[in-house]
């Protein structure tokens, strides 16, 4: 009879955690400095800007809607580390057609670029929501997403002080050559982060379990398990909260472009990032913490804080437009952040930036809480990656119209407020304690497996792999002397 749990070393390749940090480093230079630089308004040196920014993005958006919901097809099909090798090489040619029209003013590069970035964007945050979904315990799944996204926006912040010592006591419009090109070397340097992502069939826990089970899975058999999910009732009623979830992006950048100077601007993009670290954290270790009670529990708890939070932060910035009465049909009042108006604007900014991580973070937990088996976690990602891209291709649409900034307001604000009882609902009725004894083909944890009294601990034999690049796609455990 063999015996003995193994403790494997954290700092190894096949650990999942350190796989999780790995695709949040893409995440930092990439979707982070595309998030700075469209909150700096980028090409913004010209009256065109806001608009192209609008067309771009919005075929961005259409286009990452289908590749979304095919890239969970090309995950299960060529794993994590081609799929993310793909990702990342639309952020540096999105970011380059930036700096073109900022120079030159032609629309045809963005709108080229913003339909690349669509077919790779896909694969990236695919990618990304299934590493820190599939790979997480059930007790990891929502501070490892918070991880992630504190990733993406330190990326942002980062970018963000760049722009900021290199513009402030500049009068241009524009966005610094500087930036464009710092930014471009940073994402073309992250490819070789994606090359570290491994098989999921080689990732080990630190017990020596396996993920799964990993067997073969064929092209028809992965488009299926992605169309399943529109004949899952659980995951259609989750449509409208991940439509949801980044619609108000678009609607931020936009004003942050119109309203204030660029030094400001670019001062708010900052803001904006560092104040989503402690709330998507917190909200993380919220989700994560047994002491609070039931994964059920605390799905719930988490809904009345976005609630809340939210709800609130929809009515200050409801009485702030009220108050400016913007009419975009004339320039905005490029109010600077010594002026007088400021500090009420940035109060609300940053409230209404810090539901960018904790509403996604949410939506994804409750989604993935219905599964720990990585293929289907693969598929949920790629459905939920795929509808909240359809709301912000929408919400650059209906920017792109130049309608008045109150208007956009209340409609997010009332898709918003229709959010909270689906996702209540849901957690209240799908959510349950554990899924691992319902899955066949997922490996339990062996201290869970001891929780729950599955086996007899003692007598469980761990396949330990010999190296990171052992090819062999070994079992979980081997069966009892």
């Amino acid at each position: 009879m063999s015996e003995t749990v193994p403790k494997l070393p954290v700092l190894r390749l096949n650990n999942p955690f350190i796989q999780n940090l790995i695709a949040s480093g893409c995440l930092f230079c990439n979707p982070g400095l595309y998030l700075a630089i469209s909150l700096l308004g980028a090409g913004g040196g010209r009256a065109s800007s806001i608009s192209m920014a609008n067309i771009s993005n919005g075929v961005l958006y259409g286009v990452f809607v289908f590749s979304a919901l095919g890239a969970s097809t090309i995950l299960n099909l060529f794993g994590p580390r081609y799929t993310m090798m793909f990702g990342v090489t639309g952020y540096p040619v999105y970011i380059g057609a930036m700096w073109y029209f900022d120079e030159y003013g032609h629309l045809w590069f963005p709108v080229f670029a913003g339909a690349y970035l669509g077919l790779t964007a896909g694969c990236l945050w695919t990618t990304a929501a299934y590493t820190s979904n599939a790979y997480a315990e059930e007790k990891q799944k929502g501070s490892w997403r918070a991880i992630q996204w504190t990733m993406n926006v330190s990326g942002a912040a980062t970018g963000a002080c760049v722009a900021l010592g290199v513009s402030w006591n500049s009068n241009s419009l524009s966005v610094p050559h500087a930036v464009y090109i710092v930014f471009i070397v940073l994402q073309c340097l992250s490819l070789g982060l994606a090359m570290l992502l491994l098989p999921p069939d080689r990732i080990r826990r630190s017990d020596g379990t396996a993920l799964a089970a990993f067997e073969a899975i064929s092209l028809w058999d992965s488009l299926k398990m992605t169309a399943l999910l529109f004949k899952d009732w659980r995951a259609m009623a989750m449509i409208i909260p991940s439509f949801t979830g980044e619609m108000f992006f678009p609607f931020q950048a936009s004003m942050n472009a119109y309203a204030f100077n660029l030094r400001t601007r670019t001062l708010n993009s900052l803001l904006n990032n560092l104040i989503q670290i402690p709330v998507t954290i917190g909200m993380g270790m919220l989700l994560d913490s047994e002491r609070i009670g039931s994964r059920k529990k605390r799905a719930l708890i988490g809904v009345t804080f976005d609630a809340v939070w939210i709800t609130g932060t929809y009515i200050a910035q409801t009485a702030w437009l009220a108050s400016w009465k913007f009419d975009r049909s004339v320039p905005g009042p490029m109010i600077d952040c010594t002026d007088d108006a400021y500090a009420g604007a940035i109060v609300i900014y940053m409230m209404y930036a810090s539901q960018y991580g904790i509403f996604q973070n949410l939506v994804l937990y409750i989604m993935t809480s219905l599964t720990n088996e990585p293929r289907k976690t693969a598929a949920l990602s790629g459905f939920f990656v795929a509808w909240l891209s359809a709301g912000t291709a929408v919400s650059f649409g209906v920017d792109a119209t130049s309608q008045p900034y109150e208007n956009e307001n209340a409609a997010y604000f009332a898709l918003a407020t229709t959010c909270w009882p689906i996702m209540f609902f849901i957690a209240w009725k799908c959510t349950t304690a554990t899924n691992y004894p319902l899955e066949k083909d997922v490996v339990v944890p062996v201290h869970v497996r001891k929780e729950l009294g599955i086996d007899d601990i003692d007598g469980i034999e761990i396949e330990v792999p010999s190296g990171i690049d052992d090819k062999k796609t070994p079992g979980d455990v081997s069966e009892k002397a």
